[in-house]
């Protein structure tokens, strides 16, 4: 699903002459950084009022322009390639927090805790292959 959404955001950064990488970039300029990061803080926002309100068709569009949003910045950071590796690794890490019983163990504001057999993810191997 996200290489799908990914590849559509390619198409409309292309159209509208929207600078990406086609391979990993970290040397971003600082208005590029703002500008991505300004972009997901006001959906944030958005999704933040409409489910606030209970308006299933705004979270809906927030939640759309979101991943809308992050595919593009994705894209760049030249990380099309990587993220659904990435996506894994966290998954495998994030399952690695149960207690040892093998359940989830909660923060007082639900946030789940990190358990005995937790493992960071390794990010850096995945980025290096």
């Amino acid at each position: 699903m996200i290489t799908n959404a990914i590849e559509q955001v390619k198409e409309f950064a292309e159209t509208f002459n929207i600078e990406y990488s086609d391979d990993m970039n970290i040397n971003i300029d600082e208005s590029t950084i703002d500008l991505r990061f300004r972009l997901m803080q006001e959906e944030n926002l958005e999704y933040l009022e409409a489910a606030k309100n209970k308006d299933i068709v705004e979270v809906a569009d927030a939640l759309g322009d979101i991943l809308y949003i992050l595919c593009g910045t994705i894209l760049t950071h030249g990380l099309q390639h990587k993220i659904v590796e990435v996506f894994n690794e966290i998954q495998r890490s994030n399952m690695s927090k149960l207690d040892i019983n093998g359940k989830p163990v909660f923060r007082e504001d639900g946030k789940i805790l990190k358990g005995p057999n937790y493992f960071q993810p390794n990010i850096k191997e995945i980025l290096e292959k």
